[in-house]
């Protein structure tokens, strides 16, 4: 019974209904003077690390576990490591597609969502359709796919250099949470996943090998049996409907 019980919401649970009751969630957002006291805070503490992801054009950022002291949310116990793989993910995805994007820009990521998008206060991370409504609002041309639409979501996949996967770490157990990772594609088209928690051989979090399709991609997302939800294809420029779609 246990067993079923955890798998329900993965197994029965349709995506759509998910990514709805994320938004809902998401609509109160981080009351102001908390999100002030965290800009200070995170900028002071982000200065102090000897990470290089703000001077090196390809480094982007695979060590979330590391992030324990950068404040995300409302609570003691809620911080980047915990719950701000949404917001590492949509950093990446900037660095990826040529933005210049600084220690300051991670701090003003990490505030814009939390005054709009932060899921329950920052404890489920950042609702996934707000993501896509960021990068709409940014300027990029923007696609989007229900994880169970695996047509679009290959269409998608191969027509972006640039994605955003939120998935299930384990299609039959809600309890092993929800993750959000950027994924690239390198010049001879393979698919890279960032911040999936891959080390390279001195143990040190490193970007994942790179993998011959999207799906093959996803099934390493985790030691278990990952499952998609929400896709977001990333580009330059935006189309005329896209540009009266901004709602983030």
């Amino acid at each position: 019974m246990g067993r079923w019980i955890v798998s329900v919401i993965p197994q029965y649970v349709s995506n759509r209904v998910l990514l709805t009751g994320y938004r809902i969630l998401a609509v109160f957002g981080i009351p102001r003077f908390i999100r002030r006291r965290h800009v200070r805070e995170n900028r002071e503490r982000l200065e102090k690390t000897n990470w290089n992801f703000w001077n090196e054009k390809e480094a982007l950022i695979e060590n979330q576990s590391e992030w324990k002291n950068i404040r995300f949310g409302v609570g003691r116990h809620l911080n980047m490591c915990f719950s701000g793989c949404e917001i590492i993910a949509t950093f990446n995805a900037r660095k990826a597609l040529g933005d210049r994007v600084s220690l300051r820009d991670m701090v003003d990521l990490i505030d814009a969502y939390e005054a709009k998008g932060a899921a329950l206060w920052g404890l489920f991370g950042v609702a996934p359709t707000v993501i896509a409504a960021y990068f709409r609002k940014s300027g990029f041309a923007v696609q989007t796919a229900d994880g169970a639409e695996e047509a679009a979501v290959e269409e998608i996949a191969e027509n972006h250099k640039v994605l955003i996967v939120t998935a299930y770490h384990d299609k039959k157990d809600i309890t092993a949470q929800i993750h959000t990772v950027c994924m690239t594609r390198n010049p001879e088209g393979k698919f890279i996943l960032h911040n999936a928690y891959h080390r390279d051989e001195k143990g040190r979090f490193d970007k994942s090998r790179p993998y011959r399709t999207f799906w093959e991609a996803l099934s390493h997302l985790s030691g278990r049996e990952p499952k998609l939800i929400y896709l977001i294809g990333l580009g330059k420029g935006q189309t005329e409907r896209q540009k009266k779609q901004e709602d983030f």
